[in-house]
């Protein structure tokens, strides 16, 4: 062992490239799942290499390493493992030296293909060793797995020695190419990332977890607990940026800000206010450590904004702010335009002693509009309506008075509120599709 040891050691410069691979990772993956299934053989790929094929989907090796690496394929296995790929020198050298599965001598990657509530629970805890990099069309996801340590395995130290450029070869064409070139390679797939950072946990234990014990708070009303509101559109809005990056402290924006907290672990983050800073967020852990971090999206997304909304309608299940403002259900009985462009239109007719009819009209182009119908109940004592069972559908006109009608779901949940400048908030639950607009009266 101490030989071992030594060797290891001299391979500093190996280490160092696999830790740095493994710095944004997930659940437990560092740990190759213990297989005893043979190898498959591959089909063949002409001039790319060798296909593996696990059911329906392939795992291309290119054909320089086709004859350096050993692809296990477990069938049915209980953790969703599809693939585990080692090098085969290390395989072989551990086996010689008597090391069963556990040792995982020359583990490169796996595979695991999860459903979505096991990919839920594992984005609320550390997940180093594994990160998700596609869904497909049945729901499941795909999470790339892979050591956090070296695997790298040889009897002696000039065997080590000799072996570094093919184990960094090796490594480098699993972590570079290995998920671009599966994501390619399986056409029902399409790519879905998500961080792991101290952000993205407590913000997926708010959207996934019946015990998460957090709070929002701003200066309007204080801390507020969630009190029944979904989480989850505004969570997975907040989680899909495409950058997460540290700034430094010197760069906190001034004033006021919205706060995720969860007291217990006394942890919080602030999503600052601040123009122009709307996707600066600071964590304070542990009294007085703190970190700041801003976050980029691939469309206009503001973080605060998202934060405002969901604590916007944290207030109205609290039956604060509309009900402080005085408000009432029958506020919202009207026509109520899109106040930018004013193409959407929300109309809310009073059906019955506790029920008002809504239909929402948006023009996507000349020939075609999303239309929304719903059956709203109020919503505590502040004047808010409350919506399940909504009807969306795409209606797209072929002359002045023909059009065809595509229903895109039936089962839609959202709220509308009033907000103090008396225009109306709407919250969909589904696709979001009134995020960062108001509306207002037309009556």
């Amino acid at each position: 062992m101490k030989k071992r040891n030594q060797t290891i050691a001299s391979l500093a410069l190996v280490a160092l490239l696999l830790v740095g691979l493994a710095a944004c990772s997930g659940e437990d993956g560092g740990k190759e799942p213990e297989t005893t299934n043979p190898t498959e053989t591959p089909t063949d790929v002409p001039s790319t290499g060798a296909g593996w094929v696990n059911g329906e989907l392939t795992l291309t090796v290119p054909s320089e390493y086709t004859d350096l690496v050993l692809v296990d394929m477990p069938q049915d296995d209980p953790d969703g493992v599809l693939y585990n790929v080692r090098e085969k020198a290390s395989a072989e050298a551990g086996a010689a030296d008597g090391h069963d599965a556990s040792w995982g001598d020359g583990w490169l990657f796996g595979i695991r293909r999860v459903s979505e509530d096991a990919l839920h629970e594992m984005l609320c805890w550390d997940m180093s060793g594994a990160e998700v990099f596609a869904r497909d069309a049945e729901g499941d996801y795909y999470v790339f797995t892979h050591p956090t340590d070296v695997r790298l395995y040889r009897q002696n130290s000039e065997e080590y020695e000799k072996a570094s450029e093919q184990w960094t070869a090796l490594n480098e064409w699993a972590w570079d190419d290995v998920r671009r070139d599966f994501l390619a390679e399986n056409t029902g797939l399409t790519a879905f990332t998500r961080g792991n950072s101290m952000l993205d946990m407590y913000l997926a234990r708010a959207a996934y977890r019946d015990d998460a014990d957090y709070v929002l708070s701003t200066t309007d009303y204080g801390p507020l607990a969630p009190n029944g509101v979904d989480a989850v559109p505004y969570v997975e809005r907040l989680m899909d940026y495409t950058a997460c990056e540290d700034v430094d402290l010197s760069e906190t924006p001034d004033g006021e800000y919205v706060v995720f907290s969860y007291p217990a672990d006394d942890v919080r983050f602030d999503f600052f206010r601040m123009d122009g800073k709307k996707n600066y967020v600071r964590m304070v852990w542990s009294g007085d450590n703190e970190q700041l971090m801003k976050l980029s999206y691939a469309d206009d997304t503001e973080a605060t904004e998202v934060m405002q909304a969901w604590y916007d309608e944290v207030v109205a299940a609290n039956d604060l702010g509309n009900a402080a403002l005085g408000y009432t259900a029958d506020d919202l009985v009207g026509r109520w335009a899109e106040k930018i462009a004013g193409r959407g239109v929300i109309t809310i007719e009073k059906a019955g002693d506790a029920t008002y009819s809504v239909s929402i009209d948006w023009p996507g182009s000349a020939f075609e509009r999303g239309i929304w119908e719903m059956t709203a109940t109020p919503e505590g004592e502040g004047g808010a309506l409350r919506y399940e069972n909504a009807k969306h559908y795409v209606r797209t006109f072929t002359s002045d008075t023909e059009y065809t009608d595509e229903v895109v779901y039936e089962d839609g949940s959202g709220l509308f509120y009033l907000n103090s400048a008396n225009e109306i908030m709407w919250e969909d639950h589904v696709n979001d599709a009134g995020a960062d607009c108001v509306f207002i009266s037309v009556d």
